[in-house]
């Protein structure tokens, strides 16, 4: 029996598992369960752990183990949570498997786990060999659930390249907007870990885009009013020479609505900036978070004189240069871009454009491209009119958007190499729009095809 509100499994198993009978439909929600329960117990239930109704996945498991306390439940659950699993191993339920990390076969596996272990022989086995065939024999019929349940919550190895991704551009062309997006978009669609740095020591503001605080949640003394921020906490470690993995991971916010990003706040006191802070901080500070994260964003200052500037820069594996289309905006870039390239020893082929708050007024984008010349303008993100809403709530704008609003976004990272969150649905069947996708364009090639050969 399936409990999943999503029916692509129970089909899959009554198409392709001959020796299973599915005994319903995939059932939509918990009263139905429960209702289906009392009727007949399966051998098997499937159960997801989001399943629609009036209680908590805590409550639905008591629920069913009060109608019945023995029969089997695998539960697929959205995240690992070592509390829920000490949960469900009290009330018997061994199987967890991962939505995002487990396969189908992983399912069938924990299906099929319950059949007996026969061992066949054609002679006399020695006595102490047959007992200690019988013990392993026990053994694998009373524990096989817990060590299933090891190799289903492996992590998947990393694979993904690292990167550090410098955000710049001249003042008021949306670099903060920018980073807020890319970050919270690579978040949603990968599995990497990813850090979100303030650079911006001169006028910091990701802790407003977040909606965060600007002091991290775990130290217990102050260092000023306008100093208690991550990166100046992290400063004073460093003075102190206590500064390693374990306080680094202390000292970032982590983003309640995305547990695989990280934010550094920025620094506000305009002393530190110009008295304390300096390279060797950001160095060593950079190095710390290359052994923690996949990807690290940084944003930085339009100021070409602060250190934090070129310092991120510099150190970048890629550099999204922002651009507003105006002949101002235009030739300030490029002469930015120039000392870049010509002072800093920046790779040019390390540099991408993206043209920002593009509109029917800006420049045309063959005009821009002219202008840019050689330089790689990889996005032209549309100006959109709820931007300072959005601002004003304090949500990155891509966390409750369309997927057309998340395209463009998406383009511009298409050549990270990360590795895709999926879930367990996704990796056996393609949605239906999907597949009219792949037709109209499949339709549309097949066109143009024709109309080259009539030419």
């Amino acid at each position: 029996m399936t409990a999943i509100n999503h029916p692509v499994i129970n089909e899959f198993l009554k198409n392709n598992c001959p020796n299973y009978e599915v005994v319903c439909e995939d059932i939509q929600c918990q009263e139905g369960l429960l209702e289906i329960l009392k009727k007949g117990i399966p051998d098997v239930l499937v159960l997801n752990e989001q399943l629609s109704g009036p209680f908590d996945k805590k409550k639905l498991i008591d629920k069913i183990r009060q109608i019945d306390k023995y029969f089997r439940i695998i539960i697929i659950v959205s995240k690992q949570d070592e509390e829920f699993n000490n949960y469900l191993t009290a009330k018997g339920v061994f199987d967890v498997l991962v939505n995002e990390q487990a396969e189908m076969a992983d399912l069938i596996d924990a299906i099929d786990r319950e059949a007996k272990v026969v061992v066949k022989v054609k002679k006399e086995i020695p006595k102490e060999v047959r007992e200690e065939l019988q013990t392993l024999k026990t053994l694998l019929s009373q524990k096989p659930k817990v060590i299933e349940k090891k190799i289903i919550l492996e992590a998947p190895p990393k694979i993904q390249r690292q990167e550090v991704i410098a955000i710049t551009g001249a003042g008021s062309v949306g670099k903060s907007s920018m980073v807020t997006q890319l970050a919270v978009t690579l978040a949603k669609k990968s599995k990497a870990r990813i850090l979100v740095v303030d650079l911006n020591t001169e006028f910091p503001s990701l802790d407003q885009y977040f909606g965060i605080p600007k002091e991290p949640q775990t130290v217990d003394y102050l260092i000023g009013s306008d100093k208690n921020t991550c990166l100046n906490y992290m400063v004073d470690n460093i003075d102190k020479g206590r500064f390693d993995n374990n306080v680094f991971d202390e000292l970032v916010i982590k983003y309640k609505h995305l547990d695989n990003l990280h934010i550094l706040t920025g620094n506000y006191s305009f002393y530190i900036c110009q008295n304390v802070l300096n390279p060797d901080y950001y160095r060593t500070i950079l190095e710390k978070a290359k052994a923690l994260y996949d990807f690290i964003f940084i944003d930085t200052s339009s100021n070409l004189f602060l250190d934090s500037t070129q310092f991120a820069v510099t150190h970048a594996t890629k550099i999204f240069f922002l651009v507003e289309g105006t002949y101002a905006s235009l030739r300030k870039s490029l002469s930015m871009l120039d000392l870049f390239t010509s002072t800093w020893d920046v790779r040019k082929e390390a540099i991408k454009i993206i043209v920002s708050k593009h509109n029917e007024h800006s420049l045309d984008r063959e005009v821009i491209k002219e202008v840019m010349g050689s330089y790689n303008i990889c996005q032209f993100i549309r100006q959109d009119t709820r931007h300072d809403f959005y601002l004003n709530k304090n949500i990155p704008m891509v966390l409750k958007s369309l997927k057309k609003d998340q395209a463009q976004y998406l383009k511009i990272l298409e050549d990270f190499n990360y590795i895709k969150r999926r879930s367990i649905f996704e990796k056996l069947f393609k949605t239906k729009l999907q597949k009219i996708e792949e037709k109209e364009i499949k339709q549309f090639e097949n066109s143009n095809r024709k109309e080259g050969a009539k030419c």
